[in-house]
């Protein structure tokens, strides 16, 4: 008797303590890329990119009070959401104006852009919020500074619908540096 209720014991413990299978989740530009031979800017490149320290980390991150976050515990970035976040810039700032962004590093006399980003958060209420920066740099002056301040309600429950929310809010972030992105009149 003592050895069934002992397996019964392991066997009831086993379903109360079923894992959780995590989710993993991507940044990723909703734009096409064919394969093509890349058209570099001469005029802009790509310098850097700050991500808040808050938000480097595996758990994606909802605001449950102001100034109180909470990570997410199952619903986690498949890889550090700074590299994310510049490969989803970089495409779709490139996208928008018909040439590659390449890093400062590889690009001499260039405008560089460098961003910053505050804020990339779900909220309880079904929303995703940003608060970002960008400038930029021309001959290692800044030129002109930008601030980006958005939210954008959730089309469903859930994180994925988060993830989909935080994407639009970095995309159209994306037009808009794209858009302040102006080529110095050519000096003689």
């Amino acid at each position: 008797m003592k050895v069934a209720s002992l397996l019964l014991v392991v066997l009831l413990s086993g379903c109360a303590s079923q894992a959780v299978e995590p989710s993993y989740y991507l940044l990723r530009s909703n734009q096409d890329l064919p394969s093509s031979q890349l058209n570099p800017s001469v005029d802009f490149a790509l310098g850097t990119i700050q991500i808040a320290p808050y938000l480097n980390q595996l758990g994606l991150v909802i605001e449950i009070a102001d100034s109180q976050i909470r990570p997410a515990v199952n619903h986690l970035w498949a890889e550090p959401i700074y590299d994310g976040v510049r490969t989803l810039l970089t495409t779709d700032i490139s996208h928008a104006n018909g040439q590659e962004l390449m890093p400062a590093k590889h690009s001499k006399n260039a405008t560089v852009v460098n961003i910053r980003i505050d804020k990339l958060d779900g909220t309880l209420d079904g929303k995703a919020k940003i608060v970002a920066y960008w400038g930029l740099v021309r001959n290692g002056e800044v030129v002109d500074l930008h601030r980006f301040s958005k939210s954008r309600s959730l089309n469903a429950d859930g994180y994925r619908a988060m993830v989909d929310a935080e994407t639009a809010l970095l995309e159209e972030l994306a037009e808009n540096i794209a858009a302040s992105m102006v080529a110095p009149p050519f000096e003689s």
